[in-house]
């Protein structure tokens, strides 16, 4: 379906930006609440969790798209919750699904995501649904984390990969040329330096600014002091150096010394902003002192610029006059920036980014909470005799039935009392569930597929669903419950399922039937002349799990192909200035040159392996990404279903002595043994951490830790799962690849 362009609603435009706008959004976030019938949604149970993923398409620019299931009214929509410096581009849009809203948008995070939080904000803490996270960044970083209600964010973990040293020196002497283009204190600056007259003595001012920034930059930690100290300085410092451009030559003085203070209060601020976005540590210092190269070589090439037009201007009629009235604007804007930004708020409002979605009219129902660690997707049918529910997953659709035998003896010609005996339990439930498997018929790509009987259970209910009896006892007819559940294999992801109860049974007004698939949960009501439900495949994203080998990388260098002829050119021109004693003008075209080169430098590039580094001992980074990359495979084999095909997953990232091993053992982890076996559907594997790496043979040990977040369906009911882990590894290359060749379980820890 085309995605239709959303634009704000007349509510949002009322509501946007201003103070009185803040109030009108809390007065009719008060009145939506108390007008909406919480109590019922409360006591209701949602289905389907929500999913955002944000994946990076270029540097620094993210295009966020999160699927809401329709299940939640459109009031209760959520939004992306991003990091304070990521600014929204555009409007959002929305594409409207058969049972989900589709959102997307586009922001600007300079400073990237990594080590970042991100999250989901709902505008009611009662109405959260548990969110799956998925992020892709370009270094090839994938995380996912399954955030649960009520949980609002979550911190990514630091980058896998080393540092882009290109992209990162870049960066930083953007922020510098931004910081000064996208300050107003910095245009009085410019002209009056240009004022000034003279290329030597704008360099030279320039300079000594420049060396004043250096020091306050580079040593002034993040203190917090903000952007109004570093433009203040520089405001008044125009306004000072517009005064000495209005005296003769001869009078002129201190004008090193005003452009060295006025760098020095500009660097302490600056350096203060700085550290808070790059940090305190060693890369931090180098973004700095680049972002004063930046700052640099825009005052540089604006003075010049500027001069040279005010020596066009002052040819005209009346240079002096002109001169003045140039002097005296920049003077009197210096001290207005100045005066104006020691006024309380004298920093400009940023516009409110937050939005709330507008779901197209006529979507959404009844949502609310859930139970811990359960959620209801289906309605409760409590005096149903019958209930269906067709689960779809890969590889694999369910059919779980509940029988209740009070409403359902005499249709199915039980001859039994009012009390069921222990003994009698077992072959009760076997004929109970041939009679369903007889009683169905499952169509799938056309084609009907047998199936086979998992289970069938006395069952009891309760707020967390539906469980098979721990211990067999005495069951009472009108409460008995019998759960039958049969499964279908197929090869993937079935494109239609079509499920009849045929012959519809008899005194059954009704059978409550819930087809449910990874993204969304569809109700209906089977009866004798609709006897049947079907499903189409309308999955916006493939839900099968793909299982990648990864790969021994050597250690590659950067090379910039764009930056080396610059930096050629630069040494040039230093190397002739200093044969010619002209110093301090070259200097500056040589800094100029050298900040080119670095934003330059990741345009246009080529990578150089370096010989001898493949299938080193990596570092703590590296060992994570290849983690990252192993144990998902091995939680991604695990949901095939026939054996033969999970060895051969699991064969992509563990060695053959270890693969039997390793298939038991997650196998074990993964079921919910209080579901009757059940196997969890694994959708975020994240890696915390990795240390104590040491070389072996071929290969190294690592100690790590990570925790396993899935879902499984059972009788109208989705549980989440999540384990940590903490196991000691042995990684290996085999045939280019990274393999598990021992695992140490150390920790198992189950978390929900």
């Amino acid at each position: 379906m085309a995605m239709q362009r959303a634009g704000r609603s007349g509510i949002d435009r009322w509501t946007a930006g201003t103070a009185s706008g803040r109030v009108s959004r809390a007065f009719l976030t008060v009145v939506l609440t108390l007008a909406a019938p919480i109590g019922s949604l409360c006591r209701a149970d949602v289905g389907p969790p929500a999913h955002l993923r944000i994946s990076e398409r270029e540097p620094g620019l993210f295009v966020t798209q999160w699927r809401v299931p329709r299940v939640l009214p459109p009031r209760a929509v959520p939004v992306p919750a991003l990091p304070e410096a990521c600014v929204p581009l555009g409007e959002y849009s929305v594409e409207e699904q058969a049972t989900a809203w589709l959102f997307a948008r586009e922001w600007r995070c300079d400073a990237g995501l990594a080590g970042e939080p991100v999250g989901m904000r709902y505008p009611f803490a009662d109405l959260a649904l548990t969110t799956v996270i998925r992020v892709d960044l370009l270094s090839g970083d994938r995380f996912a984390h399954l955030l649960a209600p009520g949980e609002k964010e979550w911190r990514l973990p630091e980058g896998t990969v080393a540092p882009d040293p290109l992209l990162a020196a870049s960066r930083a002497v953007l922020a510098g040329v931004s910081h000064t283009f996208g300050s107003w204190a910095h245009l009085p600056f410019v002209v009056a330096l240009a004022l000034l007259g003279g290329a030597r003595r704008v360099v030279r001012v320039v300079s000594a600014f420049t060396l004043g920034q250096l020091p306050g930059a580079m040593l002034v930690p993040a203190t917090g002091l903000g952007i109004v100290p570093a433009e203040i300085g520089i405001a008044i410092v125009a306004a000072l150096l517009a005064r000495e451009a209005l005296r003769r030559d001869e009078d002129r003085h201190r004008l090193a010394g005003l452009g060295a203070s006025g760098g020095l209060v500009h660097g302490a601020a600056l350096g203060s902003i700085l550290a808070a976005r790059f940090g305190d540590d060693g890369a931090g210092l180098v973004a700095r002192l680049l972002a004063v190269l930046g700052s640099d070589a825009v005052h540089l090439t604006a003075a010049a610029a500027v001069a040279m037009l005010c020596s066009l201007a002052l040819r005209a009629p009346g240079p002096a006059r002109l001169k003045k009235l140039f002097a005296y604007a920049s003077g009197a804007t210096g001290m207005a920036l100045a005066l104006a930004l020691t006024a309380p708020g004298g920093t400009a409002a940023q516009a409110d980014a937050s939005f709330v979605p507008a779901a197209p009219a006529g979507g959404g129902g009844e949502a609310a909470a859930a139970q811990n660690g359960s959620r209801r997707v289906a309605p409760v049918a409590g005096d149903a005799a019958l209930q269906s529910f067709l689960v779809v997953e890969p590889y694999e659709v369910r059919h779980e039935t509940m029988l209740r035998l009070a409403g359902l003896a005499e249709t199915v010609g039980l001859e039994i009392g009012a009390t069921i005996e222990v003994a009698d339990q077992p072959g009760l439930a076997e004929r109970l569930a041939r009679w369903v498997v007889d009683g169905v018929t499952v169509r799938m790509d056309g084609t009907v597929i047998q199936g086979v009987v998992r289970r069938a259970d006395f069952m009891t209910v309760d707020a967390t669903g539906a469980l098979p009896r721990a211990t067999p006892a005495q069951e009472h007819l009108h409460e008995a419950l019998v759960g039958v559940v049969v499964a279908y294999p197929v090869q993937g992801m079935p494109g239609e399922v079509s499920l009849r109860w045929e012959p519809f049974p008899a005194a059954v007004r009704g059978i409550p039937a819930t087809v449910i698939d990874p993204e969304s949960v569809v109700t209906t009501t089977l009866s004798a002349a609709a006897p049947s439900l079907s499903w189409r495949n309308s999955l916006a994203e493939d839900p099968i799990p793909a299982v990648e080998a990864v790969a021994v990388e050597p250690v590659t260098l950067p090379v910039p192909l764009l930056s080396l002829p610059l930096v050629a050119a630069a040494l040039v021109v230093l190397i002739v200035a200093l044969r010619r004693r002209r110093i301090e003008g070259s200097l500056a075209v040589v800094r100029v040159i050298l900040a080119v080169a670095i934003v330059a430098g990741p345009a246009a590039r080529t990578t150089v392996a370096l010989p001898g580094s493949s299938g080193l001992v990596p570092t703590e980074r590296q060992a994570r990404r290849i983690l990252a990359g192993l144990l998902p495979n091995v939680y991604r084999a695990m949901e095939y279903r026939a054996e033969e095909a999970i060895y051969d997953r699991l064969a992509v990232s563990v060695m053959g002595d270890k693969l039997t091993e390793v298939y038991l053992e997650q196998r074990r982890t993964l079921e919910m043994e209080e579901r009757g076996g059940a196997q969890a559907r694994v959708e975020t594997v994240e890696v915390l951490d990795a240390r104590e790496i040491a070389r072996r043979e071929e290969g190294f040990t690592v100690r790590s830790e990570w925790t396993v977040g899935g879902m499984v369906t059972h009788f109208g009911h989705r549980h989440f799962r999540q384990n940590r882990y903490a196991a000691r590894l042995t990684i290996a290359p085999q045939d280019r690849a990274w393999k598990i060749r021992d695992l140490e379980m150390l920790e198992l820890e189950r978390l929900k």
